[in-house]
């Protein structure tokens, strides 16, 4: 049986025949246009290689809307795709194309030499553009692995996530508002992006490409397309209310979906306060989709009187199953415990690429544990705490990141903050924060020990940082999220200033 998920994007393809599609700079595409389009690609891919079963990963450094256009000609072969984001935030780029066994690699940026085929992605357009688009039938079947996509690296090397057609068809989300407003994607198409973009397409609605994020171009570009939905990441909502231009509001914008990445709830509500319209956050990961969400009215209610829930992920988002269990994973834990976030549903992942020993220690009967550590409320909101890993042993007690950036952005003069841990012979591991002032201030130390006295206050004393460093701006993986492993090597190899007042 072909895959639901690819036949049920042609059908919406061609349901919408005449309809504007895909837009990028000056060109527009129909949906009937942009169809033919992909049967082109899929024909040129097919003659380089490609077909069901087969790997093709997908280098790209830009952010154009061929890229769409190939993932779905991709799909159409039924091959096996992994899309990576090239560029200077890529770890691993030897290994990762090593390590998905592609039969094709197609890319608009250098590539390191695997003794694979290689194919320029211009020469892929310039292939296809020469070819009829003749109609390719759907190779792809639901068991088939449709995608293999790496997790950032961020402790240890990346890990392939592979998720069949059948999961990817679950992962998908109805947009019955999706012809009320076009999409504006900022974000890069090779992650979760696309496949947001492909639920807009399938619901008949437009998306709009922008090579890149820039505060004063997305507004001119949501005044141009109005109304507009979009996805952000934490950063982009942070530079977005830093920059004047957008500060106090960007007209056309309509909807905003944000994740990735943990978000301050002090910034957030300036947001929602400021800007209006409706905000939706997803709480996911590569091995399992969307786990759970922040609906626009809970965002409305933590506007007018339960600001809390702007802490919060959400409620489990439908179809999906969460518990919170002890160290073990065995026991349940009663809401308002700390434990590790298991999730269930149909949309997780089949396991890692090639690597059954690590899948083993992740999905247990039907259930995959997350790495994450939270609390369930009694209304069944779950609250993040920590990354398992992130988790930084002081004098053998517990100090979580999150909560210690939460109160270090708590001061008005640091606009962000990430946290790591690093060895101390005093005291096993001991806290480090990077810090980015906010405009207008500028950095020191006494704004560091105020902030850190914020932590103290908030937290305990064992939760001050040690060391500060400040940024212009944080590093940040491909997909948006600060750059953990990065900021621990700074850290293990810079001094800092030290905190008055620490352990």
């Amino acid at each position: 049986m072909a895959a639901r998920y690819v036949t049920e994007l042609v059908e919406a393809f061609e349901r919408y025949a005449g309809r504007p599609a895909i837009g990028g700079g000056a060109a527009l595409l129909t949906f009937s246009e942009a169809l033919d389009e992909v049967h082109r690609l899929a024909g040129a891919l097919a003659e380089a290689g490609a077909g069901r079963g087969t790997g093709l990963a997908c280098v790209v450094a830009g952010n154009r809307p061929e890229l769409l256009l190939v993932r779905l000609a991709a799909h159409l072969l039924g091959a096996r795709l992994t899309m990576v984001v090239g560029g200077p935030s890529a770890y691993g780029l030897e290994f990762l194309l090593q390590d998905c066994r592609p039969g094709l690699v197609v890319h608009d940026m250098p590539v390191p030499e695997t003794g694979v085929p290689r194919l320029a992605l211009a020469e892929l357009v310039a292939r296809a553009a020469v070819r009829d688009p003749v109609p390719v039938p759907v190779r792809a079947r639901e068991d088939d692995v449709a995608r293999v996509t790496y997790t950032s690296g961020t402790t240890g090397l990346p890990k392939g996530v592979a998720s069949t057609f059948g999961a990817m068809a679950a992962r998908s989300v109805d947009r019955p508002e999706a012809a009320g407003a076009v999409h504006l994607s900022v974000t890069s198409l090779a992650e979760r992006a696309g496949g947001r973009c492909l639920e807009q397409l399938r619901a008949g609605g437009r998306v709009e490409v922008l090579e890149s994020f820039d505060p004063p171009e997305f507004a001119a570009a949501c005044r141009r397309l109005a109304p507009v939905s979009t996805y952000l990441m934490a950063s982009m909502v942070y530079r977005l209310l830093d920059h004047p231009a957008t500060a106090d509001g960007v007209p056309g914008l309509r909807a905003v979906s944000y994740g990735a990445s943990p978000i301050d709830p002090g910034r957030l509500r300036e947001a929602v306060t400021r800007w209006g319209g409706r905000w939706r956050q997803g709480y996911g990961m590569n091995e399992a989709a969307v786990i759970c969400r922040l609906s626009p009215a809970d965002h409305d209610a933590a506007v007018r009187d339960r600001p809390g829930l702007l802490a919060s992920v959400g409620r489990p988002a439908p179809g999906v199953e969460v518990q919170v269990r002890d160290a073990d994973g065995v026991r349940v834990l009663p809401a308002g415990s700390t434990g590790e976030v298991w999730t269930r549903s149909a949309a997780m992942m089949s396991g890692y690429w090639n690597q059954p020993a690590l899948t083993a220690g992740v999905l247990r009967g039907g259930w995959l544990r997350t790495g994450d550590l939270g609390r369930l409320d009694a209304a069944g909101y779950l609250y993040l705490v920590d990354r398992v890993k992130d988790v930084v042993m002081v004098d053998g007690d517990n100090v979580y990141c999150l909560p210690v950036e939460a109160a270090l952005t708590g001061h008005p003069a640091v606009a962000e903050a990430a946290v790591v841990g690093r060895h101390s012979d005093l005291t096993g591991e001991e806290v480090c924060a990077f810090l980015v002032p906010a405009p207008g201030y500028e950095p020191g130390d006494r704004v560091a020990a105020e902030a850190c006295d914020r932590v103290v206050a908030a937290l305990a004393p064992y939760h001050r940082p040690t060391a500060v460093f400040w940024e212009r701006e944080l590093p940040l993986t491909s997909r948006g999220k600060p750059d953990k492993r990065l900021l621990r090597q700074w850290a293990a190899t810079r001094s800092g200033r030290p905190t008055p007042g620490g352990r």
